[in-house]
């Protein structure tokens, strides 16, 4: 009877031991899965605080309202609250709103990007009575990057091949322009190196910044820039002795993004219809519709159809000295009396007149004589103040070997 219950107790206990264990491995497991559940659950909370609406063709700002979840009320709320600050009513396709919300699922913040430069921060006051905003500068992080090779196809292609985005490119160029004639003075075996910012984001690349400096070997002849600021209204690109790089005349009437492909040489003049007088003259072979621009600031003195063989003709005065006059356009933007802008389009390349093939003839004169626009000496913008030089070649000096050819 003794060891009958021996074994019973023994019974018991190995029940109770196997409970208990069973116990533990149900518990274990049901912690692991509640700690995994509530881990995807914070998750999806966390992912879920911002929620980011691009802005669709067309949209008003009650559409992106609606497309975020929110109370039409809200919207009204917040468009009313801010406009001073900034009109809801101008959105740009493809910008983007995020809307910051809290644990309670409410709207504590939303951004829109305004440009690639600011944003708009709206919040709700200490009171939380009404919206408030406020539009602040994009901070990025910055890298510096840098680009270099020869002309081979034209400066755009093969700046592209080495893997270079299109506006550094166009950024690059326009630098250039008021010293190089890309149409015709643009040759193979050419060098070029520049330097300019990649700007992150939380780490992540956003896009290009400004080019720093940059040097073009045209022919063995150096061009070369700098980016200084020299004060708030003084600041931007200037060559070693300090001289704005911009000048009074750029050195051709064709932007460089509608000559940059395929590399081409054409005749530097062109003795065209021998009528009255020869004229020097200047010819751009491009396609019908090629936007011509103003070389540079002045007043449109004759606008209208030519009697002498020009078509489509148009003619600025820049000053007392200076005219510029561009002929067989199949297009004209401006009319006789207009004051223009250096680089505003004036109208468009075409063969009107006497005129073989789709081309603008581009003419300069100084003091009523044709001259050679390309061996006129023409003076640069502001140049950097004396006492600022010392400072403004040390840092020349620096970005000199970082572009150097």
């Amino acid at each position: 009877m003794h060891r009958n219950n021996l074994y019973l107790l023994l019974i018991v206990l190995i029940t109770i031991s196997v409970f208990i264990g069973v116990n533990k491995i149900i518990n274990n497991s049901n912690k692991k899965y509640n700690s995994k559940e509530s881990a995807i659950i914070n998750k999806s909370k966390e992912e879920n605080n911002i929620n980011i609406v691009s802005v669709k063709e067309g949209d008003v700002f009650s559409a992106v309202i609606e497309r975020a979840n929110l109370d039409k009320k809200i919207g009204y709320e917040i468009y009313e609250s801010i406009k001073k600050t900034y009109d809801l009513a101008d959105l740009k396709t493809g910008h983007d709103f995020s809307f910051y919300s809290n644990k309670n699922n409410q709207i504590e913040k939303i951004v829109y990007n305004i440009n690639d430069e600011q944003e708009l921060i709206i919040t709700r006051d200490s009171e939380e009575s009404s919206w408030v905003a406020r539009i602040e500068k994009i901070n990025y992080e910055t890298q510096e990057k840098v680009i270099e090779g020869s002309v081979n196809n034209s400066l755009y292609q093969d700046a592209l091949t080495l893997g270079t985005e299109d506006r550094v490119i166009m950024q690059f160029a326009e630098n250039l322009e008021y010293s190089v004639d890309f149409s015709y003075e643009q040759r193979r075996g050419d060098k070029f190196k520049f330097m300019y910012e990649e700007l992150y984001r939380n780490g992540k690349y956003v896009m290009p910044g400004r080019i720093l400096a940059g040097a073009y070997l045209n022919e063995g002849k150096l061009h070369q820039f700098f980016y200084f600021e020299e004060s708030a209204k003084n600041k931007g690109y200037f060559d070693e002795n300090g001289n704005s790089v911009k000048k009074v005349f750029l050195k051709a009437p064709l932007a460089f993004k509608y000559i940059s492909s395929p590399f081409t040489n054409g005749l530097r003049y062109v003795d065209a219809y021998e009528k009255a007088t020869k004229h020097k003259a200047v010819d751009y072979a491009s396609s019908y519709g090629t936007p011509i621009r103003a070389v540079g600031d002045g007043t449109v003195i004759f606008a209208g159809w030519s009697k002498v063989g020009y078509g489509n003709f148009t003619v600025i005065k820049h000053n007392n000295i200076y005219t510029t006059n561009y002929a067989h356009q199949s297009k004209i933007l401006v009319k006789k009396g207009d004051h223009v802008k250096q680089g505003q389009i004036i109208g468009q390349v075409g063969s009107t007149g006497f005129s073989t093939g789709p081309h603008l003839h581009f003419e300069m004169e100084k003091n009523g004589t044709k001259i050679d626009p390309g061996k006129e000496i023409l003076p640069p913008g502001e140049p950097i103040n004396k006492d600022k030089m010392v400072n403004y070649l040390k840092v020349v000096e620096e970005l000199k070997n970082k572009v150097k050819l």
